[in-house]
This record gives structure tokens, C-alpha cells and sequence, in this order.
């Protein structure tokens, strides 16, 4: 297990490689350079190009990624726009988007979870199709919508949100929060309630009854132990791809995290920020993928048998 563990620690090397090599080429290929994004359209050229050379963005586009590496091994990457090191302003940046972010799944993933449990224990109830609904909806609203409307009416008719901003302290954060959970709950039910569903109707959740097991220990112990793979994959999947969907929410709600910071960079063709900002969030979603593969290890012996040879 060790050594497969290793192993696959040691294939994020290239895939992280080129995932900055695909990021840099798109960035780098596409029309426009960074002075002709942040300087005024009658800066003669003369101007833009002492800019460019000013903020390194000059030379080949080898020069350019190989001064990027550099940079990146040392630590020491700087921004176009601003010249500070961006790992400084993510150091700031990233641990709230972690918290919000974060928070906001792991009672997304409770609630997601939990309801998934009881409409599969209670198929057909009204608690079923009342959870059944709710997901449908939701699963259909795109987030950004939802944001509008939750600010629509917490903010300018109650007027008791803020709608921007993170000056209001924790106040600030629960709208962005109710967000994330109202798009993540109705997969992470759905999915659950599935996967319980195909567990409950396996010969040995019958045996288990007909042992005479009770309807406690057979759904905790036996079905949700059996389903809990699918579950795992959803959550961890989940968990990075929330990190990563977090851009939206933050631009809407003006909260200074990693989302907005790549989102400015894009806008100011501020390539290395972009290429660090993508090279945290594809490692975020390598590592979550590593971090599956050891769970399921860990609940299927036959899976932690093959990885051990």
C-alpha cells in the first residue's frame, strides 16, 4: 500500500506539469498581452512594450515558461500587475477560501448525505418526494442565479445580509455559504439515495434480515458500509470541484479569495498568477483523487489486497 501510495504520489509530478504547460499555452496564445489590459488604449506602443519587458513578459515562449519554473522552484513567482510573490497573496487568500469553502461542503455533504439516507430508507414517502423535488430544483438552478436571488431577498428587501464584501465578519460569509450548500445538496442526496437503494436490494442486506439483524444494524453496518464507495468518490470529487466553483461565487459576493484572484488575472492576462492559481486548484483535485483511492482501500479488502501486491 505504501509503495502504491508513492507511486501515485510521484505521477502528479508530470500531470501537474502539464497541466501549467497547457494553462501557459492557452494564456499565451491567445490575443492581447498584459499592458494592453491594464494601460489606458491611447498608451502609444512604445509605452506597452517597455510594460511588457518591464513585468516579464518578453522573449520566446520558452524563455517565458522556463523563467516561470524557475520561479516556481524557488518560490519566488512574481505577478505582472502588482510584482509582489504571488505565494504571498495566496497565503492571504486561499486559507479563506478554504474556510468558507470548505464549511460550506462539509454541511452541504451532512445534510446532502443524510437526506440521501432517508429518502432510500423511506422510498416513496412523502419525505422522498418532497427531498426528490427539492433536488430537481435545485440541481436545475444554476448557482449564480441562486446567489442573485438569496441577495435579492436577504439583502435588498430584508435588508438584514450584506450582499458584498467580507466587512461584516461571519455575517458576510452566509449568504456565499447558502450558495454552495443549495448547489451541492441535491447531487450529494440523489446519489446517496441511489446508492442505498442498489445496496438495500442485494441478496445480503435479505440474508442479514433473515438472520434476524436489526433494521438499524442492517442499514448502518451492512448497506450504507456497501454504498459508501460511491459516496466517497461524490465527496471527494465534490470537495475539489467545490474549491474550484468557489470563482463564482466569490466574484459575486466581492470576497478577496483565490476565485476573484484568478478571475482578475485572467482579465489583466496576468499569466503566472493564473498558471499558479490553476496548478493549486489541479493539485487540490489530484490529491482528493489519491486521497479516494486510499479509502477505498481501506473499506475493501480486496482492493487493499491488489494494492499491496
Amino acid at each position: 500500500m505504501a509503495r502504491y501510495l508513492v507511486k501515485r504520489l510521484l505521477y502528479l509530478i508530470p500531470m501537474m506539469f502539464l497541466v501549467i504547460l497547457m494553462v501557459f499555452l492557452i494564456m499565451s496564445l491567445t490575443p492581447g498581452d498584459p499592458a494592453t489590459n491594464v494601460l489606458p488604449l491611447t498608451t502609444p506602443q512604445e509605452v506597452k512594450d517597455a510594460y511588457n519587458e518591464s513585468v516579464g513578459y518578453s522573449g520566446s515562449l520558452l524563455d517565458r515558461f522556463g523563467n516561470y519554473l524557475q520561479g516556481l522552484l524557488s518560490g519566488n513567482v512574481l505577478s505582472y500587475t502588482s510584482g509582489e510573490n504571488i505565494f504571498t497573496e495566496l497565503a492571504v487568500r486561499f486559507p479563506r477560501t478554504l474556510s468558507f469553502s470548505g464549511f460550506a461542503f462539509c454541511l452541504a455533504a451532512i445534510l446532502g448525505v443524510a437526506l440521501g439516507i432517508l429518502s432510500a430508507i423511506r422510498q416513496y414517502s412523502f419525505l422522498d418526494t418532497t427531498v426528490t423535488i427539492f433536488a430537481v430544483l435545485f440541481a436545475s438552478i444554476p448557482s449564480f442565479f441562486v446567489a442573485v436571488l438569496l441577495v435579492l431577498l436577504f439583502s435588498v428587501n430584508l435588508g438584514v445580509l450584506p450582499s458584498f464584501g467580507i466587512t461584516d465578519g461571519l455575517r458576510s460569509y452566509v449568504l456565499p455559504m447558502t450558495t454552495l450548500v443549495l448547489a451541492n445538496i441535491p447531487v450529494l442526496s440523489r446519489m446517496t439515495r441511489s446508492a442505498m437503494l442498489d445496496a438495500m436490494n442485494q441478496d445480503f442486506i435479505r440474508t442479514a434480515r433473515a438472520k434476524g439483524c436489526s433494521e438499524r444494524r442492517v442499514i448502518w453496518k451492512h448497506a450504507l458500509k456497501n454504498a459508501s464507495m460511491p459516496i466517497i468518490t461524490l465527496l471527494l470529487s465534490g470537495l475539489a470541484t467545490t474549491l474550484g466553483g468557489s470563482v463564482v461565487v466569490e466574484q459575486i459576493f466581492s470576497i478577496p479569495g483565490v476565485g476573484t484572484y484568478l478571475l482578475s488575472a485572467v482579465q489583466e492576462k496576468n499569466v503566472p498568477v493564473v498558471m499558479t492559481c490553476a496548478l493549486l486548484l489541479s493539485f487540490i483535485f489530484m490529491l482528493a483523487m489519491v486521497l479516494m483511492d486510499v479509502c477505498f482501500a481501506l473499506i475493501d479488502p480486496k482492493i487493499r489486497a491488489r494494492y499491496g501486491k
